[in-house]
Order: structure tokens, then C-alpha cells, then sequence
């Protein structure tokens, strides 16, 4: 598991967090809503710097703003929605690191498993396990429902 997927201390560690919280954002909004033509190129590039352990923290924060304008893009109308669900909101990253140790370790390496899909610029059943996996961070599941998507995206990555 990379060395950097561990809890935010630097300012540039707690951007990477907020980052990766807005693609996990970006990623469920397209559960109701149609991706643009944008949308899996903003989320692979994202994830990509994400996983880049010296990425400066402006790159992170302009990533942030290109991910966080391709959500208004995809789900305009939650921005101000007069009674927000909630399925759109960015993830804090604070509830992975102070989860109990196994769900730790299985959404880690999920996360893991996004960075390493979205490496190979993923279309079709990868680009969709890269979704998935990016929603199922945000969910409060335990190790029995977390395991089979750990499975299957560790099976995309050997592809």
C-alpha cells in the first residue's frame, strides 16, 4: 500500500484529503445524474495526482477547483438545493482514518486500487470499478459487504 495513504499531518496531505473527498463526491453524483464528456477524464486526473506522494499542494488545490466546478457540471442543481439528500457530499476523509482497523485496511486498499486503475486511463468495467470504488469509501459497510469489492478490483487490476 502506497506510503502515502495514511492520515493527513502536512498541508499537503490534508489537501490530497480533500481532494480525494471531492472525487468521492464527483464520483457518487453520477449515481443520479449523467456524467459529462468531462467527467472520467477530471476523475482520473485526479486520483493520478492524488497518487503522487510529492504533489505539491497548489496542484492539489487546482485540482480540487476543476473537480469541485466538473461536480456543479454534473449535479448543478445540489449546490443549492433547498433540501439536500446529502448523496453528493464530499467525503471526510477523518472517518477512514478513525475507522476500526479492518475497515481501514479494506478501504484502503480500494483506494489503493482506484489510484491504480485510474493510472491506465481505465473505459468500460474498470472505469466503472473506479466509480464504484470511490462511492463505496463514503459507506458505512462492514468487511462483509467491503470484501467483494476489494476482490474485484484487485481482479481489474491484474487485467
Amino acid at each position: 500500500m502506497p506510503e502515502l495513504l495514511k492520515a493527513p499531518v502536512t498541508p499537503a496531505q490534508q489537501a490530497r484529503d480533500t481532494l480525494l473527498g471531492a472525487l468521492v463526491g464527483l464520483a457518487r453524483a453520477t449515481t443520479n445524474e449523467p456524467k459529462t464528456d468531462d467527467t472520467d477524464e477530471v476523475l482520473n486526473a485526479g486520483l493520478r495526482l492524488a497518487a503522487q506522494p510529492d504533489a505539491p499542494e497548489e496542484r492539489l488545490q487546482r485540482m480540487l477547483a476543476i473537480v469541485q466546478t466538473e461536480k456543479h457540471r454534473v449535479a448543478p442543481g445540489c449546490a443549492t438545493c433547498a433540501m439536500p439528500c446529502g448523496n453528493t457530499n464530499d467525503y471526510d476523509l477523518a472517518r477512514l482514518w478513525a475507522a476500526p482497523e479492518t475497515i481501514r485496511t479494506l478501504k484502503l486498499q480500494m483506494l489503493s486500487a482506484a489510484f491504480a486503475l485510474a493510472q491506465k486511463r481505465p473505459q468500460g468495467q474498470a472505469q466503472a470499478a473506479v466509480y464504484q470504488l470511490l462511492f463505496t469509501l463514503a459507506e458505512d459497510w462492514d468487511e462483509e459487504l467491503l470484501a467483494p469489492v476489494v476482490q474485484r478490483a484487485r481482479e481489474l487490476c491484474r487485467e
